[in-house]
């Protein structure tokens, strides 16, 4: 707790270190323990410095990061009166305009949104881009269904069966939600991570960003780093930290295969790249593969298996 040290450490986070003294602290914190160390608190103190950010822009940024007002507006009696008469007269022209289009206009006949599915039944990885660009990596056995129209409801909504990775396309105006898919909802705004749903288990692992879990009134603010689980029994949120390039690995592992018959590994692929039409040639119709192929590379994995068989034996249509 030297305030040389802290001193030192102010001007590493702020990189006003020279590359000589930049080794030597970076030397010095292996050498530490971690109880050694100032807070991060401790060192921004240092600074005698203020920034005051106006009323508005702290506005701004609670409600990007909440979707809620920081601070509630006061307004005079007679100024409230006057809105609430303007607020009255505005519903009844609504009402009436309302009324007026169901008598007077058609009906649609499209009034519900049609829910969008993607099922991965291979043993390679699917990925899918959603309308509003998240991308989604979906592991074997893996569904995600999308349950509300993007771009006129309020919330972005899915639901998830299995594991998949989410990389959520940022939207601080319309919030992503994981509902019904487990032990706990999922809000977000713009953010990646890996989430596993199953009856046995519900577990999220944020790679970077920001999330909130929800079960029931109970919730919780996930940071990166960190595992999170809900605990049946003791009715609580688990939180740990874990390596999260351990927990999403399986997005780009090799995957072995053991005498499996090329007709379903072509199909399995056919299924992941279907614009790409593969054909297995008649002769190897009844040959198997044993050995490995990259989970996420289709060009890879047609030329291992060309080059096993010393031949191409999978063409493109």
């Amino acid at each position: 707790m030297d305030p040389k040290l802290a001193a030192l450490y102010k001007r590493y986070l702020l990189r006003e270190l020279t590359p000589q003294e930049n080794a030597i602290f970076l030397d010095l914190l292996t050498s530490c323990n971690k109880d050694d160390l100032p807070d991060l608190e401790e060192v921004i103190a240092l600074d005698d410095n203020t920034c005051d950010l106006e009323n508005s822009i702290s506005d701004d940024i609670f409600y990007a990061i909440t979707g809620a007002e920081l601070n509630s507006k006061v307004r005079p009696i007679w100024r409230r009166s006057r809105m609430l008469i303007g607020i009255a007269a505005t519903m009844l022209l609504v009402g009436f305009a309302f009324l007026f289009s169901l008598v007077f206009q058609p009906v649609p006949t499209d009034l519900n949104f049609a829910a969008i599915q993607y099922y991965n039944p291979t043993k390679f990885v699917k990925r899918v881009v959603l309308e509003d660009g998240t991308k989604i990596s979906l592991r074997q056995g893996a569904r995600v269904v999308v349950v509300s129209d993007f771009e006129t409801d309020s919330l972005r909504k899915v639901k998830l069966s299995g594991e998949a990775f989410f990389e959520v396309a940022k939207n601080p105006h319309k919030a992503f939600v994981i509902v019904n898919s487990g032990d706990f909802d999922v809000r977000v705004l713009g953010t990646a991570f890996n989430l596993t749903c199953s009856p046995q288990q519900t577990r999220l692992v944020l790679n970077h960003g920001k999330v909130q879990v929800k079960h029931d009134q109970q919730h919780s603010i996930i940071l990166p780093g960190q595992q999170v689980d809900y605990d049946m029994h003791h009715k609580q949120f688990n939180v740990i930290a874990i390596d999260t390039m351990t927990a999403s690995n399986w997005k780009s592992d090799f995957l072995s295969f053991n005498q499996v018959p090329l007709m379903q590994i072509v199909g399995d692929l056919n299924n992941l790249y279907p614009t790409y039409n593969l054909k297995l040639i008649d002769s190897f119709q009844t040959e198997s593969f044993t050995g490995y192929l990259p989970a996420n590379d289709l060009e890879k994995s047609l030329k291992i298996l060309n080059t096993a068989f010393n031949q191409t034996i999978i063409h493109k249509k």
